[in-house]
């Protein structure tokens, strides 16, 4: 989409950061929202936000949200830095296929087991959803 695109385009040498936690996380608290928009908004890079709800009070300049995004689209797209994931399968395949190295936020399920192996060979960090401040 043409927002999406030119909001990538205006990121500059640093590039995009895609965040998305899947399509059955719908409803993390308000607090949690506003905890990881803060943290969002003190990098660099633009974010672009996969996000359904209220949107955060503390939501950067350099951070948008939407409630879908072409998520393999914008993992290839050149402007891309790094893919923030709940670690399921189709996601990891997509950020591996472009390259594109992952931070992990496992929630349940095969999510954990998923980014313990990406984290094991290099290709993502990982952190805990649950006790992240």
């Amino acid at each position: 989409p043409q927002e999406m695109e030119e909001f990538a385009q205006s990121s500059g040498e640093h590039g995009v950061v895609i965040f998305s936690l899947g399509s059955m996380i719908r409803n993390i608290t308000q607090e949690r929202a506003n905890t990881i928009a803060s943290a969002l908004a003190q990098i660099p890079q633009k974010v672009l936000w996969r996000f359904e709800g209220k949107k955060p009070d503390t939501l950067g300049p350099n951070t948008r949200v939407f409630k879908w995004m072409p998520q393999n689209d914008l993992l290839g797209h050149p402007k891309t830095k790094a893919f923030i994931t709940h670690g399921g399968a189709n996601g990891i395949y997509e950020s591996i296929h472009h390259g594109i190295p992952m931070v992990g936020m496992p929630l349940f399920a095969e999510q954990h087991d998923n980014v313990a192996h990406m984290v094991a060979k290099g290709a993502a960090v990982s952190v805990d959803f649950h006790t992240m401040t």
